[in-house]
């Protein structure tokens, strides 16, 4: 277990690799009355957020894969309702608090754990050889777009981050 510490927990970390940003468009509204027949989970842990809890159509089809979830896409689609198709006024743009804007969340986890590292260097006999020597550690970041109605809060965000 020694080896699982970290030699100095105080340091700032840098990543090896950026990974780069993600841009997951949200093109669907999770009706949490019925998000259940996604994950039995998604009714309790998203409860202070009624009207805030987002996905992608994508996601909702690999989660009706046979690889993953094997649920039927008419179930999960019964769950979640389509956005609007023309992309609405950002949050920043639109002074009106009643009309629905476009939202757009960036967050980044700025250092984690993302493979083995290996390094270089010469056997006994100078032949060069690559050995494993600790752990690669990377960057990324996704943003999120959504429609928000800033008249349901979401934990307190009553505007959205400028884009």
């Amino acid at each position: 277990m020694s080896k699982l510490r970290q030699r100095n927990p105080g340091a700032v970390r840098q990543p090896e690799e950026d990974r780069g940003r993600e841009h997951l468009e949200m093109d669907l509204s999770v009706e949490l009355n019925k998000s259940s027949v996604i994950s039995p989970h998604l009714p309790a842990l998203c409860e202070e957020a009624t009207h805030s809890a987002y996905a992608r159509e994508v996601d909702l089809r690999s989660w009706a894969s046979p690889k993953a979830l094997s649920r039927d896409i008419v179930t999960l689609t019964s769950a979640v309702k389509r956005s609007p198709p023309p992309k609405p006024v950002r949050c920043n743009e639109n002074s009106n608090l009643w009309q629905p804007c476009q939202c757009r969340l960036e967050i980044c986890v700025g250092w984690y754990p993302c493979g083995l590292k290996y390094c270089r260097g010469k056997d006994s006999s100078g032949k060069a050889i690559s050995y494993r020597c600790g752990i690669k550690t990377c960057r990324k970041c996704r943003a999120f777009e959504f429609l928000f109605s800033r008249n349901s809060s979401v934990y307190g965000m009553s505007e959205c981050h400028q884009s």
